[in-house]
């Protein structure tokens, strides 16, 4: 099972692959009920498909490149709010920390020491 780190704006955290592709499956679910795929969410979600494919310690979120604005950033969070109720709890954590990592509350870095999972 490998790990990824999930970065935003020079800060993230390390997570286990598994915990993050149940992540993203409640997220990218949510988000496709709570939008009419717009122009920028579709490929966002087409690529979050495909990285949570991934098992190998390399999944890429790219999340500086898809929330390149605090409107995008913001329709995410809105639409994690609601999906931490439904991911696993073997994901909570994961998507606690993304969300608060949108939210500019993680200050960690990839090597930082993993004091959080």
């Amino acid at each position: 099972m490998g790990t990824s780190y999930v970065e935003f704006r020079q800060n993230g955290f390390w997570t286990r692959d598994s915990f993050l592709a149940d992540w993203l499956t409640t997220l990218i679910d949510e988000m496709r009920s709570a939008s009419n795929e717009n122009d920028w969410s579709l490929p966002l979600i087409k690529h979050w498909e495909r990285q949570r494919e991934i098992d190998g310690g390399c999944m890429a979120l790219d999340l500086d490149g898809f929330l390149s604005d605090d409107e995008k950033r913001g329709f995410v969070i809105a639409a994690a709010e609601p999906a931490l109720m439904r991911t696993s709890d073997a994901s909570k954590r994961t998507g606690h920390l993304f969300v608060a990592l949108l939210r500019g509350r993680v200050k960690t870095d990839a090597s930082s020491p993993i004091d959080y999972l």
